[in-house]
């Protein structure tokens, strides 16, 4: 039986498996699709290739039933990770020279691929357009080149599809020559002469692709979308010869949308101006849209999940009847609130109740627990759970749902029952996140154990999400007067040694960065989120993250090195809290 929630990479399916599965986010992330540069940053799994793919030729055709040429844009996949254009003998060369070796790499990889892509998308379709493409060749790419002293190229081939396929052969073989010299520079010991071609965005690409956009097999008038995935893994310099075509604004031709994992190295051309936001490029980060508009992340979530049951399963079920709660344990909480509700009532404050109720009853259940020394007992069941413990990544999601499903196959002799049980999904999230902060962890461990810089970092890192973990632990078991608390907003700002720990969580998806209005009413401080898929590790209540602990640079700074020694920055103030919190609220729970 088809796992529905078995993850593969957009690549993995066809164009008709995209758009069954595809759940339209761009009322979210309205630039990906408009005319312009775009920046689409976000954690591993946030859904960015599938975006990507999803704005394919292939894909468009089938949404909105047009032809190629009748499409508003015609994308083309640039993927980088996979690529040996970032070798480590680009360093040696100086500034200027590794500026016009790495954008002459850029042009012949990215042009490689792009004729690449057209002839395996058109196929024998490219025949029907043989003159023009034809003419193109001679007139447009041949004088190009020619003007570059290459030797003419030549191809004997009188059909469309081969004219194409030749051309990106021939790109990916001065590609590949820049590469071999390069190597022969890492192996010699010193900077060889460079007798080859040196093609730039101006004099080669631009040209090229504006010509190559006229033949009638492309959608006339309309922008070529360049999807850059995985731009992180570009070296400073490419990064600075990227920045600089964004920084041409030629977007009536040619739309670059770049990806990052939010590791981008940096936003300087390669003449050190920097590109800014608005004017030269829009910017989309999908873990800030998402936990900071959880309403529209918990709808995506759950269009995603019905529609894989639907396809996979053949099943009209809702996302909440397929993963169910802890009903025991959800009836406990709501007499929870019940109590609270009626203890809180004030004929003059409407929602005073309310809101102590929902304040309050499921974190009370959680100290109860813990009081009990049973707080292990709490579930993590239920899809409204999983999907603020998924912190607005949805793999995250995905993921755990797959073994979970697996897992509930395998209890019931290959037989699904139509939803997986509670106890099920608990064991399997509570696993997947003591696996998210311990393995990977290890795994980190293991990669850095040859630098001792990057294992120092890794070190801090690891103190600084257990000390929050700890802290936030001990805030929603207290008797504060908000005990949902999954943040920090520093009043200060943090030196270049916590900064750099800081960005280093965001970028492995522990932290999410946002800011708010600080306590004197003027300016904003930075908020560092936990992501909530610690949650379970931690014993946290995952449904809310309303509350923030403000807390210096300098007292954050503490947990790089010691939790123990954190943590008792902040017990006093948790005491002297809880004493005045404890007799405003005045209520007992029964077990």
């Amino acid at each position: 039986m088809k796992n529905p929630f078995e993850i593969k990479t957009p690549e993995q399916n066809t164009a008709e498996e995209i758009v069954k599965l595809f759940v339209d986010v761009f009322s979210d992330f309205h630039q990906v699709p408009e005319l312009g540069h775009t920046f689409l940053n976000g954690p591993r799994g946030s859904g960015k290739s599938m975006m990507f793919r999803y704005l394919l030729p292939d894909c468009q055709k089938i949404v909105t039933g047009k032809n190629f040429n009748e499409l508003d844009f015609f994308s083309i996949y640039i993927p980088i990770k996979l690529t040996n254009i970032n070798i480590s003998e680009l360093e040696r060369f100086e500034n200027h020279a590794s500026s016009f070796i790495n954008e002459h790499l850029l042009v012949t990889y990215v042009l490689s691929k792009t004729f690449k892509f057209i002839y395996e998308t058109y196929n024998e379709e490219l025949n029907k357009y043989t003159d023009e493409i034809l003419y193109f060749f001679k007139n447009d790419f041949l004088w190009n080149i020619e003007l570059l002293g290459i030797e003419t190229l030549v191809s004997e081939n009188k059909n469309g599809f081969c004219i194409m396929k030749d051309i990106a052969v021939f790109m990916d073989k001065l590609n590949r020559e820049c590469t071999q010299y390069c190597k022969k520079v890492g192996l010699s010991g010193e900077l060889l002469p460079y007798s080859g071609p040196l093609m730039d965005f101006i004099d080669f690409f631009s040209p090229v692709i504006s010509a190559l956009k006229k033949i009638p097999c492309f959608p006339q008038g309309k922008p070529f979308f360049f999807l850059i995935d995985d731009a992180g893994y570009l070296n400073e310099s490419q990064t600075k010869v990227l920045n600089t075509w964004v920084s041409y604004r030629s977007t009536k031709d040619i739309c670059i949308k770049i990806s990052t994992q939010l590791d981008y190295k940096n936003y300087l051309t390669t003449t050190g101006k920097r590109i800014d936001s608005p004017h030269d490029y829009s910017e989309v980060n999908i873990a800030t849209i998402y936990t900071s508009s959880n309403r529209d992340y918990y709808k995506r979530v759950k269009a995603i999940v019905e529609r894989r049951i639907n396809v996979y399963l053949n099943k009209e079920t809702s996302a909440e009847v397929f993963f169910p709660n802890d009903k025991i344990q959800e009836e406990k909480i709501k007499a929870l609130y019940d109590e609270i509700l009626e203890k809180n009532f004030d004929d003059e404050k409407e929602y005073a109740g309310g809101d102590a109720a929902r304040r309050y009853s499921r974190p009370e259940y959680i100290k109860r627990l813990q009081e009990t020394k049973s707080g292990s007992t709490y579930s993590y069941a239920g899809f409204n759970q999983l999907v603020a413990i998924s912190s607005g990544i949805i793999r995250n999601f995905l993921a755990p749902a797959q073994d979970m499903y697996a897992e509930s196959l395998s209890r019931n002799n290959s037989v699904f029952e139509g939803f997986i049980s509670d106890s099920i999904q608990n064991e399997i999230i509570k696993k997947y996140s003591t696996s998210f902060l311990e393995d990977e962890f290890s795994k980190i461990f293991k990669d850095c154990l040859k630098d001792e810089r990057k294992l120092k970092k890794a070190d801090k890192l690891y103190n600084l999400i257990t000390s929050l973990g700890e802290l936030f632990h001990r805030i929603l078991v207290s008797n504060c007067s908000e005990r949902r608390v999954f943040s920090v907003a520093l009043t200060t700002r943090p030196d270049y040694e916590l900064k750099e720990i800081l960005d280093m969580g965001i970028q492995l998806g522990y932290l999410h960065e946002s800011t708010i209005g600080n306590k004197l009413g003027g300016g904003r401080n930075k908020l560092y989120v936990l992501s909530r898929l610690l949650a379970p590790h931690f014993k946290l209540d995952p449904t809310s993250f309303a509350g923030y602990q403000f807390m210096s640079s300098d007292d954050l700074k503490v947990a790089l090195y010691s939790t123990k020694k954190f943590l008792n920055i902040f017990s006093k103030k948790l005491i002297d809290e809880e004493k005045v919190i404890q007799k405003e609220l005045d209520f007992e729970i029964d077990e």
